[in-house]
């Protein structure tokens, strides 16, 4: 693959990471990014990820929530995830189980924003429709 393409700089922004603690320098945003670019940014304060040939930056979101929950999404920091959501809805994947129940298809573990398989009194669905 050819290396990215650079935007002239005022088309280029800047991200918003300058008041951020602990994180990387802010960066140029491009049009094009190359796997080997995303898997640069591989770790809990540098998060990256691709899905549906669109390129995220999710360290913001990983540092203001760290802990469990964001654990999926750290360990595939710097990978392509399309895996995990339908190419239709784009929403999470679901599996049927044998007793009929539908449950989020989550082989890394639960993520932000997805709901527990059994009910759960500690889960805090505050943050209104993902």
């Amino acid at each position: 693959m050819a290396s990215a393409k650079l935007l002239p700089e005022k088309l280029s922004k800047l991200s918003k990471h300058e008041d951020a603690k602990h994180l990387p320098p802010p960066y140029k945003l491009r049009r094009y990014y190359t796997p080997e670019e995303v898997s640069a940014h591989n770790t809990p304060n540098d998060c990256w990820v691709s899905f549906f040939n669109e390129v995220y930056d999710l360290t913001q979101l990983v540092q203001k929530n760290y802990g469990a929950e964001v654990e999926p999404i750290t360990k595939a920091a710097g990978t392509d995830i399309s895996h995990w959501f339908d190419a239709k809805t784009r929403d999470p994947k679901v599996v049927v189980r044998e007793n009929g129940a539908v449950q989020y298809f989550t082989p890394n573990g639960r993520y932000l924003h997805v709901p527990p398989a059994a009910p759960d009194a500690q889960w805090n669905n505050s943050f209104g429709t993902p």
